[in-house]
């Protein structure tokens, strides 16, 4: 008697969420798989990604304040400068209003006098 083996001819059939879970053990306790970036495969991958981006905003962020700063500072200068100058003008016109002064209070003392010479007033 001859027993005559026969090939098999059907195909074993996988289990796809069996061979999912065997490449990432941790599959079921990844809520957020479905939603890309926290489905990367390596942790630390994204960790260094986010790391990168998060640099990255506050280096520019940095960088624009830096450039605020010397705005401010330029405007500043002129401010202080435009104060100075202010105040110079402000003391030049104290100056001459009391120049002006003197020179009213001396014309009103011989108009003064002159008038009292021409009243008759004796002693003036």
């Amino acid at each position: 008697m001859t027993t005559e083996k026969t090939p098999k001819q059907d195909i074993p059939k996988t289990d796809t969420a069996g061979a999912a879970q065997q490449q990432n053990p941790f599959a079921a306790f990844m809520p957020f798989a479905p939603f890309g970036a926290f489905a990367a495969p390596d942790p630390m991958k994204v960790w260094e990604q986010t790391h990168q981006a998060w640099q990255k905003i506050f280096s520019d962020a940095q960088g624009q304040a830096q450039k605020w700063a010397d705005e401010y500072a330029s405007m500043e200068k002129q401010l202080f400068t435009r104060a100075n100058q202010a105040v110079d003008t402000w003391a030049q016109l104290a100056r001459d209003s009391i120049a002006y002064t003197e020179q009213l209070s001396s014309q009103a003392r011989k108009l003064g006098f002159d008038a009292a010479r021409k009243a008759g007033i004796v002693g003036a």
